[in-house]
């Protein structure tokens, strides 16, 4: 069965909410990690076996990569899978761990984010009875043997936006990317559209602050960056940086201070401070396109596209630091996201047009 193009297909999101209600260049061989590196969870008489390799926040970062390993370990669980991961320690590693979950018998290998790009497609035209599949990257031309997931991150992103202009009462918000890169644009437009959205419905005028990293790893320069916005005035910040975000949340606790966390619900590294969370279900992502692979026993050169339609994306249930009010206006705009009657930017292109179309 053929995965088609852009959008997911009906069956697909079936299957995705099924398994919802279940429950970042290149290198030159594989000398450095052996299969002793891999840490695995499962038989090895398993049909099904999936790997993934992190970045080097590692499978801890309490974000991305701790998703992408949530949702491998919800194969195993459920599916009785061989599961297992790599930490690589830096991008020069990628191929070649990617190329050692091959070489161990994981059928289908995962890149998770977009700094596998080139490595990736590198591994799967070297290795083409092998399936690949990676995170937050679109390729032009994709090997018949990768599929590549993308999220429409700036629609939840636009609901968190809108929350930071309800709730801001300095009038000054912030996002903190941990890359200036196309990837992260989606991120930040998403969350300035929102905060216009909600400052046109009130008829006020918030001042935004952006500011990128130059990584997702170190959380001292989250954490320098977040104090820096909040001594300028900045009551809101919304991260989109990682393990570089932790730091950003601990000084959001520090200063008293709202933040926005991604990925995962973070409120429960500072329940007092995280207003709410850019909800990316990479687990579930991960998942549902590791059972088509076990269903089809392969992956044809797919470009899948996930959003709140799909239910891939969300913002939390629980909004103990904002209204009710707030959070009932949020349910009624993500129906019109879902339903297309609000058209989402996710560069900047699209937010000055999406500013202008609010006057």
């Amino acid at each position: 069965m053929t995965i088609m193009k852009k959008r997911i297909s009906a069956v697909t999101a079936m299957a995705l909410a099924v398994i919802m209600l279940m429950s970042s260049l290149s290198g030159c061989s594989l000398q450095g990690k052996k299969k002793e590196d891999i840490v695995t969870i499962g038989e090895d008489s398993a049909s099904l076996k999936v790997g993934m390799v992190t970045d080097s926040s590692g499978i801890n970062d309490r974000s991305f990569n701790q998703s992408a390993w949530e949702g491998l370990k919800f194969l195993n669980a459920n599916m009785g899978a061989k599961v297992g991961y790599i930490e690589a320690a830096s991008t020069g590693e990628y191929k070649a761990d990617l190329e050692l979950l091959a070489k161990n018998g994981y059928g289908l290998c995962w890149g998770v984010g977009y700094t596998f790009a080139d490595a990736i497609v590198k591994a799967a035209k070297n290795n083409p009875d092998t399936c690949f599949a990676i995170i937050d990257y679109e390729c032009e031309e994709i090997p018949s043997n990768l599929t590549c997931a993308t999220f429409r991150v700036e629609e939840a992103a636009f609901l968190a936006g809108y929350i930071a202009g309800s709730v801001t009462q300095s009038g000054k918000v912030g996002f903190i990317g941990g890359m200036d890169v196309e990837a992260m644009h989606p991120f930040q437009f998403g969350y300035l559209a929102g905060v216009a959205y909600s400052d046109n419905e009130k008829g006020k005028k918030t001042e935004p602050r952006v500011h990128y990293l130059d990584g997702f790893e170190d959380s001292e320069k989250g954490a320098k960056a977040a104090k820096k916005m909040y001594d300028e005035g900045c009551d809101v910040i919304f991260h989109a940086a990682g393990g570089a975000g932790i730091g950003v949340i601990e000084t959001a606790a520090a200063e008293n201070k709202y933040v926005i966390g991604v990925d995962c619900d973070q409120s429960y590294l500072a329940p007092d401070n995280v207003l709410t969370s850019v909800i990316k279900k990479v687990d579930v992502v991960i998942s549902n396109i590791s059972v088509q692979y076990e269903i089809d026993d392969n992956i044809d050169g797919a470009s899948l596209n996930y959003g709140l339609s799909e239910y891939a994306l969300d913002i939390p249930e629980d909004h103990r630091n904002y209204s009710d009010e707030v959070y009932e206006r949020v349910l009624s705009l993500k129906d019109q996201i879902i339903y297309n009657e609000i058209e989402i930017p996710k560069d900047k292109k699209g937010y000055d047009e999406f500013v202008v179309s609010l006057s």
